[in-house]
């Protein structure tokens, strides 16, 4: 590389990443600042990062699922099922957007609602069991959830998903003479008197099975087919814990979480630099860089509610970043010892590395998903901030690292005390 190609690239890329950090915490002392004469404000990335119960506080609540009406285990789990989409869609219309509804065992539910304090308002709004209804253009009920509908379950029909709706003996009776009155006409379907969906009759059914169309996807259809299924089984919730935890305690322990990964952090940064010299110069800039582009992953991906479980997989995947640039510099190392050119023993000791990063980093990769699929919450929290820092340190440390190497050498390829790699039997003109 030219040393006029790694100027420009070097600036480019330090540009980019100054002004990336620039936005991250905020600079005016608000949350936002508005955009030149626009009517649009920009949020720092700092605060569009979502907090967990346990750092912004709220509130949280157990309850346990009355299943004593279903004979077959399976039918209560999918009635659980049903209730936990109902009860996070609720909420989500109650502009709750941040809580989180989970099972605890095989009977009870776990809600979290971050920065809540009005308890009994929302124990009065979850305690309610879903009521589903099917309602005619005139408003009179001809369908109801617990007496008629049987199961509804997403299926593929004619190039998209659909839901396909199963009645009972009383509610195919019920179900045919309201679509043969209703033909080109439309009937809505309501869950706790709040409309979900109004599909048009497009002709009389008689047989006791429905299909509603829209082009959904899977993910579409099937929350649609489980909030009708919980309405028709209507599970009661009982209340077995009910616990608010303060904003304040939540901010003190976001701070010192905060703190420890920038001390752990700031003492990574001195150790590579100590040990690695030039090489640790550009470990540590790729560690910055890493830095920035995981705070716009936190706060960009939709998955993501900081706790402090998740602060921790935020430093464990920090420690993974570094190994990876000690494991590459020790490899760079060894292949000096052999009398190779500092060049060469950067390109062999990337390659001979890589085996053993990906390795290493793939197998915390799969333990992170098996974490997010079978993990409690606080688990699920922690395996997605680990799972996304992994994957950016990956790419910091084999590409970002040899980049800045690479634009180091087009400076100094020579010196053997510049890049900590002097070592017994070798010279640093020697190359």
């Amino acid at each position: 590389m030219s040393q006029t190609k790694a100027i420009v690239i070097l600036v480019i890329l330090l540009l980019i990443t100054i002004t990336g950090a620039l936005f991250i915490f905020p600079l005016n002392g608000e949350d936002s600042f508005r955009i030149g004469n626009s009517n649009y404000d920009f949020y720092w990335i700092s605060k569009g990062i979502k907090l967990g119960l346990d750092l912004e506080g709220g509130m949280y609540a157990i309850y346990e699922a009355d299943t004593s009406q279903f004979d077959k285990k399976e039918d209560a789990d999918r009635a659980i099922e049903g209730t936990m989409a109902n009860l996070q869609n609720l909420l989500f219309s109650k502009g709750y957007t941040e809580a989180s509804v989970t099972k605890q065992g095989d009977k009870s539910i776990r809600v979290e609602i971050p920065a809540v304090e009005d308890t009994e308002q929302l124990i009065a709004l979850i305690g309610e069991p879903a009521k589903l209804e099917f309602k005619d253009p005139d408003g009179k009920v001809v369908i109801r959830g617990t007496s008629h509908l049987e199961d509804a379950s997403a299926i593929y029909y004619e190039g998209y998903y659909a839901v396909s709706l199963k009645f009972n003996a009383a509610g195919t009776k019920a179900f045919a003479d309201a679509t043969s009155a209703n033909v080109g006409k439309k009937i809505g379907i309501y869950i706790n008197d709040k409309l979900i969906i109004e599909p048009t009759v497009n002709t009389a059914i008689t047989d006791g099975n429905a299909i509603i169309t829209g082009n959904y996807t899977y993910e579409q259809a099937n929350q649609l087919a489980v909030q009708l299924k919980a309405g028709s089984f209507e599970v009661l919730l009982a209340s077995k814990q009910v616990s608010t935890i303060s904003p304040t305690l939540g901010q003190n322990a976001l701070k010192m979480g905060v703190f420890a990964g920038a001390l752990g952090l700031g003492i990574i940064l001195i150790a590579l630099l100590i040990l690695y010299r030039g090489l640790g110069i550009a470990a540590d800039l790729s560690l910055m860089i890493y830095t920035v582009i995981l705070m716009y992953l936190l706060a960009i991906v939709p998955w993501v509610q900081l706790t402090l479980p998740g602060i921790a997989g935020v430093i464990l995947s920090i420690g993974m970043a570094v190994d990876a640039n000690v494991i590459i510099f020790e490899r760079i190392k060894h292949e000096r010892r052999n009398n190779k050119a500092i060049a060469s023993s950067v390109v062999t000791g990337f390659k001979k590395s890589l085996t053993a990063i990906i390795d290493g980093n793939v197998t915390t990769i799969l333990g992170a998903i098996v974490m997010l699929i079978f993990g409690s919450t606080a688990i699920q929290s922690f395996a997605i901030t680990l799972f996304i820092g992994i994957i950016v340190s990956m790419f910091c440390a084999l590409v970002v690292t040899r980049l800045l190497i690479k634009i180091s050498l087009s400076f100094n390829d020579t010196s053997d005390m510049f890049y900590g790699l002097k070592v017994k039997g070798v010279d640093a003109n020697e190359a």
